[in-house]
């Protein structure tokens, strides 16, 4: 029996954090750091005594795992696909969020809630650092970073997009949002209101240094959906919030010729970037067609992984049926907290903190899931699983 004394919970921070600020390992496959530690979990699991209960989350993503099973098997017997190691690699990949979910699910919450505060906290200030530092190139990093995290060479574009430790703009802009919504809610329900505002401005400046025309949207739309909800019992300060960000935006979003040049080039129906995206939705679409029900499976030699819409490639991948089971478990959680909405009001502030920003994080996965991945894209699922985890458990202990 291995004895625990918050071994668990500081784990899985350091899983996360690896998740989020390190690279994909240099050895020739597409492997990551917190991908090995993931597959630690299992021994662990092994020598602890099994206490947790079945869930909403552990059926949903079990089921998951038995369509991404069914769809490779189906491909490959059925539809001719090649037989593949990057399939193999793709399902453990896919694996890793269930044993996490199994994981939180032996953790002590309320110490997991702290540390994942520390994390969003701390983070936050590390994400400004990064942000400012490789948009302004100090000391050359713009180059290092982007050769640690993408193996390109950002620093030779025309229009400068920061991409942080994710190696890719959007996805950066969603990375920054998740933190955005963390300290928006810490600030409308602490008193720390000063030093939050401040670092949700600056984090709302590296967002525009990314120059993710989507994500700035989204922005806009888990401000109005944050400040409303809290709006009642923050009336004076919801106002001064939404006046800053307005603010900032309109002094700013000149600064940035990538975002007005996008918006500008969409309206009028020239974006290039739209225009590529239109033919890559098509050609997704015409292969789920041709197999509708439980798809392809990953099928990563004969198949792009690059559509730039998540709920197209899910659909060519793993089908209707996977498809519906993968939204199932991520948007699921909205109506938990519909359900669960008294039982919220009430939580202690730490697991508020993480039941509301998991709510408004949902807005940023759906929107996201249409221009790029996050279910597929591993860096930002797992935080997001052990959110929604931990507030699924605790609600059932309350």
């Amino acid at each position: 029996m291995l004895k625990i004394d918050h071994f668990t919970e500081n784990f899985i921070l350091i899983l996360v954090i690896t998740s989020m600020f390190f690279p994909t390992l240099p050895i020739g496959v597409d492997l990551r750091f917190d991908d090995i530690m993931a597959l630690l979990l299992i021994p662990i699991l092994i020598l602890v005594r099994p206490n947790f209960k079945i869930n909403r989350i552990v059926i949903s993503y079990f089921f998951i795992l038995v369509i991404v099973c069914i769809s490779t098997l189906y491909g490959y017997f059925l539809l001719d696909v090649p037989k593949s190691f990057r399939d193999l690699n793709e399902f453990v990949r896919i694996l890793k969020p269930f044993l996490i979910i199994i994981a939180v699910s032996y953790c002590d919450t309320n110490q997991l809630t702290k540390k994942l505060h520390f994390l969003f906290r701390y983070g936050a200030l590390l994400i400004i650092f990064l942000g400012f530092l490789e948009y302004f190139n100090i000391l050359g990093i713009r180059k290092i970073m982007s050769i640690i995290y993408t193996g390109h060479r950002f620093e030779d574009l025309e229009r400068t997009r920061t991409i942080l430790t994710v190696g890719d703009p959007n996805i950066a802009a969603a990375f920054v949002l998740f933190f955005i919504t963390y300290i928006l809610q810490s600030m409308l329900l602490t008193k720390n209101k000063v030093r939050n505002s401040l670092i949700l401005l600056l984090l709302l400046v590296v967002l525009l240094m990314t120059s993710s025309r989507t994500l700035l949207i989204v922005f806009a739309i888990i401000l109005f959906a944050s400040l409303a909800y809290h709006f009642k019992r923050n009336k004076f300060f919801s106002i001064i919030i939404f006046s800053l960000c307005f603010f900032v935006l309109i002094l700013l979003i000149n600064q940035f010729q990538y975002l007005t040049i996008g918006f500008s080039t969409f309206s009028e129906g020239t974006n290039t970037s739209m225009l590529q995206r239109y033919k890559q939705w098509s050609e997704a679409f015409e292969l789920f067609l041709k197999s509708p029900y439980i798809g392809w499976g990953p099928a990563k030699e004969i198949h792009s992984t690059i559509v730039d819409n998540e709920h197209l490639f899910l659909l060519r991948r793993y089908g209707a049926i996977g498809y519906l089971a993968i939204i199932n478990l991520l948007f699921g959680y909205v109506w938990v907290v519909f359900r669960k909405r008294v039982k919220i009001k009430n939580m202690d502030i730490f697991h508020k903190r993480i039941a509301l920003s998991s709510f408004f994080v949902c807005i940023l996965i759906f929107i996201l899931m249409m221009t790029n991945n996050f279910f597929s894209g591993y860096q930002l699922m797992p935080l997001y699983i052990i959110m929604i985890t931990i507030v699924e458990k605790k609600l059932k202990t309350t």
